[in-house]
């Protein structure tokens, strides 16, 4: 199977997606904490999704809980978008994403539905997400665990 043509898009998307979905519990202390929640949350769904696409990758995706490096980058991600649009617009953001999540499947995270239910703090466009991202480290964390598992191997022999 070959990876499709737009894949370095489809990995940020995932990396929003990653980030932005799934249920919240009640007792989330923190909005990073809330994050970290939805983040690995959504992380086992692309896990499952990653290995229903390319049966290779079971046993060499990353783990979906954080280490100290991923907490470090999103906690970084956090502070920037609380600087940018405030507590209440990252609240309000964090809780559409539960709500984005509400009966998802990896099929629906793969198929691009997920993205519909998923927006960028209130106030904040798409570049400034995306500065914020990459300013923080969060897809340099991504890629390196991708790469430390195996992950990234697999999928190049899988474009040959």
């Amino acid at each position: 199977m070959t990876l499709p043509r737009d894949y370095p898009r489809v990995l940020t998307a995932m990396a929003l997606a990653t980030a932005l979905i799934a249920p919240l519990p009640a007792l989330a202390q923190s909005q990073l904490d809330r994050m970290q929640v939805l983040s690995e949350q959504a992380n086992a769904l692309m896990n499952e999704a990653l290995v229903a696409q390319i049966p290779a990758l079971d046993g060499n995706l990353p783990p979906p809980q954080w280490d100290d490096r991923t907490r470090t980058a999103y906690a970084c991600l956090m502070d920037g978008y609380v600087a940018a649009v405030g507590e209440d617009a990252v609240d309000r953001m964090l809780d559409q994403m539960d709500a984005a999540l509400d009966g998802a499947t990896a099929e629906s995270l793969m198929s691009g539905e997920m993205d519909q239910g998923i927006e960028m703090p209130d106030g904040m466009t798409e570049a400034q997400t995306q500065a914020l991202l990459a300013s923080c480290g969060v897809m340099e964390v991504m890629m390196a665990r991708m790469a430390e598992s195996g992950a990234m191997t697999v999928m190049m022999q899988q474009q040959q």
